[in-house]
């Protein structure tokens, strides 16, 4: 598989068209990706359904796959197929995201907490008692609070592309937000279209993915900030230090997360640590072969 299987999919709006049409155009589009899955369904839980889907044994070690804020299970779909030959891989839609869908309009804040509670309670559903988490950005960061607070749940903890910072205040938050950057949101804080020069710096340089992530967030719609201001309000450095499960880090040799490695690694000095060349923040779908090869390493 090459790192660009399963990435070039048509039928993606961009610009305007698109956020004018969310989230229909956006729920067309999530139709129309090819994935690996074999199983899943929709969970209920208090104030809406869980969206999960499956692949591989189902007496495979467990393997939990989140993605990051905006995303969607998707994300993962050219990592699943590779890890499914020797684990039982189930990749959820987080709270509000891909077809996740909550009841009524979205909480100012949809805390860290809240939406590692929800996944936590669905995988109980499925009978999933122990496993092993990798998560991207926000999955990743729900992914730290699920072994911190539930270590006995977690048996490893993977980290693909995540900010580990020590959070601001909710009066920080607010000023921020007082700064509101029109090109990425609407005056009621719907996400818009970006382009490749607002996320190259950040995020990847690869205008397939970025259009799909387009499509991704349009579908997440109002769910985005809320959960962007959960990740804002929690000290992810100091809940990582607290983990003791097996801890990979993969990280990319480019881009705004890097930063986070060093941070990693004073929090848990015995983390495993590969950087992938040629990547930015969303390692798993730029370099899905690598990202995969590292994980199933790990995992053993």
């Amino acid at each position: 598989m090459s790192d660009g299987a399963g990435m070039r999919r048509r039928g993606f709006m961009t610009g305007a068209a698109l956020l004018a049409a969310a989230p229909a155009m956006a729920e067309a589009a999530a139709s129309r990706i090819e994935a690996p899955w074999t199983g899943g369904g929709d969970i209920p839980r208090a104030g809406g359904v869980i969206r999960y889907r499956t692949l591989g044994p189902s007496n495979g070690e467990p393997v939990l796959l989140l993605h990051k804020v905006g995303g969607w299970l998707a994300d993962w779909r050219a990592v699943a197929p590779l890890l499914a030959a020797r684990h039982r891989v189930i990749a959820m839609d987080l709270p509000g995201h891909g077809g996740s869908a909550m009841l009524g309009r979205p909480p100012h804040v949809q805390t860290v907490a809240e939406s590692a509670a929800l996944i936590l309670a669905s995988l109980s559903e499925l009978g999933v008692n122990r496993f092993a988490v990798a998560g991207n950005s926000l999955g990743g960061i729900v992914g730290i609070n699920l072994a911190a607070r539930y270590p006995e749940r977690v048996s490893r903890l993977i980290l693909a592309s995540v900010s580990l910072f020590a959070g601001q205040s909710r009066e920080e938050l607010d000023k921020v937000e007082a700064d509101r950057d029109p090109a990425v949101w609407t005056a009621d804080w719907r996400p818009k279209p970006r382009s490749m020069a607002q996320v190259s710096r950040f995020g990847t340089v690869n205008p397939v993915i970025e259009e799909e992530q387009n499509a991704s967030r349009a579908r997440a719609d109002r769910w985005v900030r809320p959960s962007e201001r959960g990740v804002a309000l929690s000290n992810t450095e100091a809940l990582l230090a607290k983990t003791t499960a097996p801890l990979l880090m993969i990280y990319a040799d480019r881009g705004y997360y890097t930063r986070y490695v060093e941070t990693g690694r004073r929090a848990r000095p015995d983390a495993t640590i590969v950087q992938v060349a040629g990547a930015g923040s969303f390692v798993h779908q730029e370099k899905p072969e690598d990202t995969a090869r590292a994980m199933v390493a790990f995992l053993g």
